[in-house]
């Protein structure tokens, strides 16, 4: 039986070498996408979590803001709470001064952006709200 040549030695190794170099890869991948999913599922819980509680935390931050903003008698503004404040900055300058757990309130006149640990109005917009438009104007006339 002939030893393996010398070709036969260098092209194994790097067939394993290959091999080694797409375990980490991909391993490297499956980690990005598992940081990802963490990030949606915290998300969606905020999203879809205890109703109840998501409702008295929106009621005392409207109680808070309150105390230091005037909102009209009978306007209850919606509250969120940021919770991805760089994509956020990446796509409009209002959030250039808000973190992650600040709150937005939204009213139909303003947008008012709220850091309650501090307890200060970060900063307010005007909102327009415009009806989407999704109809042709024959199909309105209907």
């Amino acid at each position: 039986m002939a030893a393996p040549s010398s070709r036969t030695k260098t092209l194994t190794l790097l067939v394993i070498v290959a091999l080694i170099a797409l375990v980490v890869a991909l391993d490297m991948r499956r980690r990005m996408v598992e940081d990802q999913l963490t990030k949606l599922s915290i998300s969606v819980d905020q999203v879809t979590g205890n109703r109840e509680q998501n409702q008295e935390t929106a009621r005392k931050v409207i109680q808070q803001v309150k105390k230091i903003y005037l909102i009209p008698a009978g306007v209850e503004p919606t509250v969120a709470t940021i919770v991805n404040v760089d994509a956020l900055k990446a796509r409009n300058d209002f959030y250039k001064n808000a973190k992650n757990g600040d709150y937005l309130l939204v009213t139909n006149e303003r947008a008012i952006l709220f850091d309650a640990k501090k307890n200060i109005i970060l900063d307010v917009a005007p909102v327009q709200l415009t009806p989407a438009t999704g109809q042709s104007s024959s199909q309105a006339q209907k």
